[in-house]
């Protein structure tokens, strides 16, 4: 996962209950990484903000005061845990500039706090900034819901699907268990007998194919009795199954108003999972290697 010898979190922050709990997540995420972070503040140029920025003398003041609150609160997690913090502010639309920081920053992974599904059809509209955040970076991208702490990572549930996108975050997932010594629960679920073979075949050759490198695998194959949507299906068995955290594939595209409307897997994971979900962009050219190498 690392692409340099020190990685890096970049973790956005709000000020909200939700990001800083998505911050002391990530501190232990440091840790076991040996990694710093990048803590990240953006100042939001709309609605009534954007009228805000046009006096620049007040637009300064709160440059200033989000600069303090944000060195104060990285300098106390800094001496409480031992970890390096840096800190950024910028302005602009929120998944843009975290998506621009995280290039900036060539930082090997993202953490964040989401609030659950969006509560009304202009928030719909304009997407939850986690699922914006997920389509946009190409480092994976961990969100973190409600108040689900998560001291180690021991077990990793792994959904595949009967496609070669899910065979393309394999090494993502198992440098994911090499890193915190995790288990990974390989799991295909199906909803029609024709598709079983298949996905044992695929599932055997995948669980292999990790096993034979060392990590600690599983895999199995769940036919629901009744029809759920994958992410509903994988958030439960993540919990029959002690996950500590789930990792999924996403398509690395911006939504289009079509698609915002329209239900999604993953939008769901991250709006419902309460068990942190890291969210992988397949990009074949890059994993092709580690999956046939």
């Amino acid at each position: 996962m690392s692409k340099s010898e020190t990685p890096k979190i970049l973790v956005p922050t709000g000020f909200s209950d939700q990001s800083i709990k998505a911050f002391d997540q990530a501190v232990k995420f440091a840790k076991v990484m040996n990694a710093k972070i990048i803590l990240l503040s953006v100042i939001e140029r709309d609605g009534v903000f954007k009228r805000l920025f046009e006096d620049k003398d007040l637009a300064k003041k709160m440059f200033e005061k989000a600069k303090k609150q944000l060195k104060q609160i990285a300098e106390e997690k800094s001496n409480e845990n031992n970890v390096v913090i840096e800190t950024s502010v910028s302005e602009g639309v929120v998944y843009e500039e975290i998506a621009r920081a995280a290039e900036m920053f060539d930082v090997d992974m993202v953490v964040m706090g989401t609030n659950g599904k969006p509560s009304n059809l202009r928030q719909r509209m304009i997407g939850s900034n986690a699922y914006r955040v997920v389509t946009l970076v190409e480092p994976p991208v961990v969100t973190l819901k409600g108040d689900a702490k998560i001291s180690e990572i021991k077990n990793i549930v792994f959904p595949l699907v009967a496609d070669s996108k899910s065979r393309e975050k394999t090494g993502i997932a198992m440098r994911l268990a090499r890193r915190f010594n995790a288990h990974i629960h390989a799991v295909a679920f199906v909803t029609k007998e024709s598709e079983k073979k298949s996905l044992t075949n695929q599932l055997r050759q995948v669980e292999k194919f990790i096993s034979d490198r060392g990590v600690s695998v599983s895999s199995e194959v769940v036919m629901p009795e009744n029809k759920k949507p994958i992410a509903k299906l994988t958030i439960e068995y993540a919990r029959r199954n002690g996950g500590d955290m789930i990792l999924i594939t996403e398509e690395g595209d911006e939504p289009d108003l079509a698609d915002m409307l329209l239900p999604s897997d993953v939008r769901d994971m991250l709006y419902y999972s309460d068990i942190p979900v890291m969210s992988v962009t397949p990009s074949p050219e890059k994993f092709r290697s580690v999956f046939e190498g």
